[in-house]
């Protein structure tokens, strides 16, 4: 699954790969992946989708 990370600039290990998470930048992420799922309650990841879902709504307003 694509992400778009809204943290810090940080890096984690997911299994054997070491992924590097950029500020506002899309990572491909396993869904099932206890961090993964964390970083998303905080609302530090956030799915493709509803970034631009996001983006449309305030095109729209403007």
């Amino acid at each position: 699954m694509k992400y778009v990370y809204e943290g810090a600039f940080s890096g984690v290990t997911i299994g054997d790969r070491e992924i590097l998470l950029i500020p506002n930048t899309e990572v491909e992420l396993p869904e099932d992946n206890e961090y993964v799922q964390t970083l998303c309650s905080l609302g530090l990841l956030k799915k493709v989708e509803q970034v631009s879902e996001s983006r449309k709504k305030r095109e729209e307003k403007e």
